[in-house]
């Protein structure tokens, strides 16, 4: 509740406090293998929510402020004058978090993670230097807890939902290449050499599918394969994203300006 200087705004732990179970089920039970990105709808909820909190909160806190009339324009501008910057800036940063999530990049989602780091730094600090002057601080205090939390709990659905809901060769700071539905035999290099053909290529990582399956690649993080088609390639490094039974995904390591300028006018060329 706005305390009109003393206070400040009480959390609203309904707001978020939607069933998060069911999103975590929904969630983070999800097919893995599939090869097509998963829309994340838990997610997007949970975005809106966010985007809707802080609203919510100013609501409530006026509600139970005990001003007459509090829903008048006048009066409800005059109130939110009263509300200290410090509730501007952790209301902000929800709304900052469900905004950035509704984003399907891992840039925009790592910007939402960092936005309810630091609102849960800063209800975490208020429920313990919370002004007992304030009417029923216990109640506040439980209030503010529950907040904590619910955004801990969010702040792990985030973490944990980005895969199959976002792409794996997005770059941080670049467009996400382009995906090329190209079939061409590759050799990847474990010791020995396994035979496999591609299934989806771009200029960032590569899904394979193997001849058979490959007991030798569990474990690995890294390997190192060639494009048959493309012998003016050396032995590509990547990083293993993804490995199950015959399907191997992998993400390029190393692999400069020319070389990718090399197999995006091949995949041009292939899709012709």
């Amino acid at each position: 509740m706005i305390d009109h200087g003393r206070g400040g705004l009480k959390a609203l732990p309904f707001v978020f406090n939607v069933n998060y179970h069911v999103f975590v089920g929904g969630i983070m039970t999800q097919d893995t293998q599939a090869q097509e990105l998963k829309q994340p709808v838990g997610i997007y909820i949970l975005a809106l929510l966010f985007m809707l909190a802080p609203l919510g909160n100013i609501i409530v806190s006026f509600a139970g402020s005990g001003v007459v009339n509090w829903y008048y324009p006048a009066e409800f501008l005059e109130l939110v004058k009263t509300i200290p910057i410090a509730d501007w800036l952790w209301l902000a940063g929800i709304f900052i978090a469900g905004f950035s999530l509704l984003m399907r990049h891992k840039s925009a989602w790592l910007i939402a993670v960092i936005s309810l780091l630091v609102v849960l730094a800063m209800n975490t600090y208020r429920a313990f230097t919370i002004d007992d002057t304030v009417i029923n601080p216990d109640f506040v205090r439980v209030q503010i807890l529950i907040s904590i939390l619910v955004t801990f709990s969010v702040l792990i659905i985030a973490f944990y939902a980005r895969y199959p809901y976002l792409d794996r060769r997005q770059q941080w700071m670049f467009p996400t290449a382009h995906r090329y539905d190209v079939k061409s035999p590759v050799i990847v290099h474990t010791g020995g050499e396994l035979a496999g053909l591609t299934e989806s290529v771009s200029t960032a990582g590569i899904r394979i599918r193997l001849a058979k399956e490959a007991d030798g690649l569990k474990g690995k993080t890294e390997v190192e394969f060639t494009f048959s088609e493309l012998p003016g390639l050396k032995k590509v490094k990547a990083e293993v994203i993804e490995f199950s039974g015959d399907v191997l995904r992998l993400k390029y390591k190393h692999f400069g300006w020319g070389a990718r300028g090399v197999l995006e006018a091949w995949l041009k060329s292939k899709n012709g």
